[in-house]
């Protein structure tokens, strides 16, 4: 453990699309603390870089799951036609921030609010699929 301030802001501030990931594999842990831990846990592992950035998604679903997911980028301009659950990026203002959406509505949110939900635009999905 070297600077775990340091780490919880970078989880708070970056690890949206990390969470969105375990929540729409149904790892869905029962408090807020515990999700950060498996973020955590993810960054101790190499799965994701010191920022929270994803390195290879398919993989962190695996060590998640144990099962193997292909994980497909997909330009977007609306959430109306999404019915599995799937990350999707909102931006405004230069920024991004990550959501899951299910049947057309937005289903988990990692901050409470959100500016870019709120005044931004969907941009981006991920498409996960079983191997």
């Amino acid at each position: 453990m070297k600077n775990p301030q340091t780490r919880a802001e970078m989880i708070g501030k970056y690890g949206c699309l990390a969470m969105c990931y375990l929540y729409c594999v149904g790892v869905a842990p029962e408090s807020e603390g515990e999700m950060i831990k498996h973020v955590s846990t993810a960054m101790d592992k190499g799965l994701l870089d010191e920022e929270c950035t994803v390195l290879n998604a398919s993989k962190l679903l695996e060590h998640f799951t144990g099962k193997k997911f292909i994980v497909t980028k997909k330009a977007i301009s609306d959430i109306k036609n999404i019915q599995e659950a799937t990350p999707v990026r909102y931006a405004y203002n230069g920024k991004g921030h990550w959501v899951v959406v299910e049947n057309g509505k937005i289903v988990f949110n990692s901050i409470a609010n959100s500016v870019c939900v709120k005044y931004g635009k969907p941009d981006s999905a991920r498409i996960i699929s079983l191997r």
